[in-house]
């Protein structure tokens, strides 16, 4: 018994000597240029490749057709079919004209209201037609990597226009922001988004005379104007001459 107390002691003197061994202070000195920073730089084995552009635009015009939808439009028809056409005269600026040609009809939502309550909305005045001036400022120039073997260039501009908007009894100027993205599959053919928020006077489509116990339907110049925003987003395809 006296021989196990006394391998019980040496036990714990041996670990309180190494406890004091591992936590003794000790001061550590490194070189400055050898300290880690808060953000370093990548390493390519190839940086030319890297740095250069594939998609020149400078000099350059793109043309594209898209399919556009209002967001947040009740009662007309949401869709339109457009095209555009930009002149980039450098890397980072680019002037051109939209034109998009407004489906007509009503929507879905409207069209259930017609069915429910006896509201025709077809007397509204409907968007016909958008007609504009358009500055895009390209901000980012990307490239994505979805496997090793294929690169996507990537484009991010803002974009402002003005112009006009026209129904069917009247045309109206308007304002648009908005914001984008080009998706380059190859040196000239890309996918093109832009969002954008349209800035207008519009008639507003509502219009006691609507209602079915009217005698009379209101003409296209009864109704009340406001102004109006809508959110639009078009999608479409671009290739760079």
């Amino acid at each position: 018994m006296l021989k196990n107390g006394l391998k019980a002691l040496i036990i714990i003197g041996a670990a309180l000597l190494l406890h004091k061994t591992a936590f003794a202070a000790e001061l550590v000195e490194l070189p400055v240029d050898e300290l880690a920073k808060e953000s370093v730089l990548p390493v390519f084995d190839k940086s030319v490749s890297v740095k250069n552009r594939r998609v020149v635009t400078a000099g350059r015009i793109d043309a594209n057709v898209f399919y556009g939808m209002a967001l947040t439009e009740p009662i007309y028809d949401v869709s339109k079919f457009g095209f555009s056409a930009y002149y980039n005269w450098n890397e980072e600026n680019a002037l051109g004209i939209l034109f998009s040609k407004n489906m007509s009809g009503v929507s879905s939502y409207a069209t259930q209201l017609q069915n429910q309550f006896g509201l025709d909305y077809n007397y509204a005045p409907k968007p016909e037609m958008t007609m504009m001036a358009d500055y895009n400022i390209k901000v980012f120039y990307g490239k994505m990597s979805l496997t090793k073997s294929i690169v996507i260039n990537t484009m991010l501009f803002g974009s402002g226009a003005a112009g006009m908007v026209k129904f069917e009894n009247k045309a109206y100027p308007a304002l648009a922001l908005g914001m984008g993205q080009k998706f380059f599959f190859n040196p000239h053919w890309a996918l093109r988004f832009d969002l954008r928020l349209y800035m207008n006077q519009a008639p507003i489509p509502f219009n006691s005379k609507l209602n079915p116990s009217s005698p009379a339907k209101p003409a296209k110049d009864e109704f009340e104007e406001r102004l109006t925003y809508t959110t639009n987003l078009d999608v479409g395809l671009s290739y760079l001459f």
